[in-house]
């Protein structure tokens, strides 16, 4: 991404109401955020929130805006961040094995620009991310896993086609109190970065995955799959507005309780008919810092949210395809009894020629279709690999497709991208639980 350098004889913005104003005004940046006016009202008050920061950063730094760096929290895409070395790590075991798969052994450093783990990684992970500022007021984070590090490493040394990588490292994510999780754990991992053949590299992902696992002494395990090009095909099919799509699709992603928002949509528009939208003076006064204008644009965002809402049974549709889980043939049968016009013949192909490629005809496969959503980045596949004995840490790897990430870090356009990563202290805990290696 190009930038136009800033523009240091114009007026300096230190703060987030010059800065909204800069940007075309509340409208305009609800917009580019994709927010209600009213959360950009209170921007103006009490300032933007970490999750906003990278994005507006970059749309300012484009512009050519002159804005203190302490309006986004530290970052200044007009400068260059300090370059960090990797601290040399023994060689491990894990990485070892992976590596004997074609893969380039990559260290990457702990200390990372928080700015695109904010950006990227979605609110669950954002509220886990250990957050700083250096002496030289650089906004830093732990690292909380090992993806986004090894994708800036892959931009950082140029345009190089397709790599493979491997890495073991420290990660670091908070756990709530009695989670029964560790803060600090060792991951393990593959990237394939800029293929032209996305199904061989989501099938070859997975079968290097499962064949570590087996060395390392884990021979059972269930392999959860989702692919997140299905969910708006569903929703299509059902014939859901374009607004009303995009909606859940966020909230697929984003929200802790998607059940929830699900019959949130559905309420809203069963009050439709019942309530109208009242019209307000505009000659009226400001009240709480908001324009009669501004209170207005509310109301008919909130209007147009529940004409874009779920009628009943669109609402019992979504919850069902939710609560999918079993074989991929099955699973995409009951989704063709759901919605009949959904588009979804492509993916019996896709599922047929994955498993078989990654070798995994005689394993326990399931698709399941609430799995996988806590990485906002995954843009296509994404699988967990389980063992339920281990309890709260039955998860021991996971991984997916991210295909828009490499753009969003500085890349010129999207780039084929998919990894996995295991967590080494839970892989030995399951290889102890089994029999084999510890």
């Amino acid at each position: 991404m190009e930038e136009k350098p800033q523009n240091d004889l114009a007026p300096r913005l230190s703060s987030a109401a010059a800065v909204i104003d800069a940007l075309g005004g509340t409208k305009a940046v609800a917009e580019l955020l994709e927010v209600g006016q009213s959360s950009v009202s209170n921007y103006r008050k009490l300032g933007f929130p970490a999750r906003t920061h990278f994005a507006l950063s970059k749309i300012c730094a484009e512009r050519g805006l002159n804005v203190a760096d302490a309006v986004f929290g530290g970052i200044n895409l007009s400068g260059q961040p300090m370059t960090r070395a990797a601290a040399a790590l023994p060689r491990a075991q894990a990485l070892d094995l992976l590596t004997t798969n074609g893969y380039q052994a990559l260290a990457t450093p702990v200390l990372q620009p928080a700015a695109p783990f904010i950006d990227r990684m979605g609110e669950e992970m954002r509220r886990r991310l250990y957050m700083f500022a250096d002496p030289g007021g650089e906004q830093l984070c732990l690292r909380p896993d090992l993806t986004i590090p090894t994708a800036l490493a892959y931009l950082a040394n140029g345009d190089q086609g397709r790599k493979q990588y491997a890495y073991e490292g420290m990660a670091f994510r908070y756990q709530s109190r009695g989670a029964g999780k560790p803060e600090e754990f060792i991951q393990a991992g593959i990237e394939i970065i800029g293929g032209t053949d996305p199904v061989a590299d989501d099938a070859q992902v997975l079968r290097d995955m499962v064949q570590a696992l087996n060395a390392l002494g884990v021979q059972e395990m269930q392999i959860r799959l989702n692919h997140f090009a299905m969910l708006p095909l569903f929703l299509e099919g059902l014939g859901l507005t374009q607004r009303a799509a995009a909606r859940l699709e966020r909230a697929y992603h984003q929200s802790a309780d998607f059940a929830g928002f699900v019959g949130q949509m559905a309420q809203e528009k069963a009050r439709l008919a019942e309530v109208e939208t009242p019209r307000v003076n505009p000659n009226g006064p400001v009240l709480a810092g908001r324009s009669p204008a501004d209170i207005q644009a509310r109301l008919d965002r909130l209007r147009a949210d529940a004409e874009s809402g779920l009628s009943a049974a669109q609402a019992e549709a979504v919850t069902r395809y939710m609560a999918l889980s079993g074989p991929p043939t099955d699973v995409l049968d009951a989704m063709a009894e759901l919605a009949p016009a959904a588009r979804l013949n492509p993916f019996a192909d896709y599922w047929a020629t994955l498993t078989q490629a990654a070798g995994l005809a005689n394993k326990n496969v399931t698709l399941n279709m609430a799995g996988g959503r806590k990485m906002a980045y995954y843009t296509g596949l994404s699988f967990e690999i389980i063992v339920p004995a281990l309890g709260p840490q039955a998860v021991i790897a996971a991984g997916g497709r991210y295909d828009d990430l490499l753009r969003a870090l500085g890349a010129s356009q999207d780039m084929n991208a998919v990894g996995a990563a295991l967590a080494l202290e839970r892989v030995a805990a399951a290889a102890t639980r089994q029999g084999g290696r510890t």
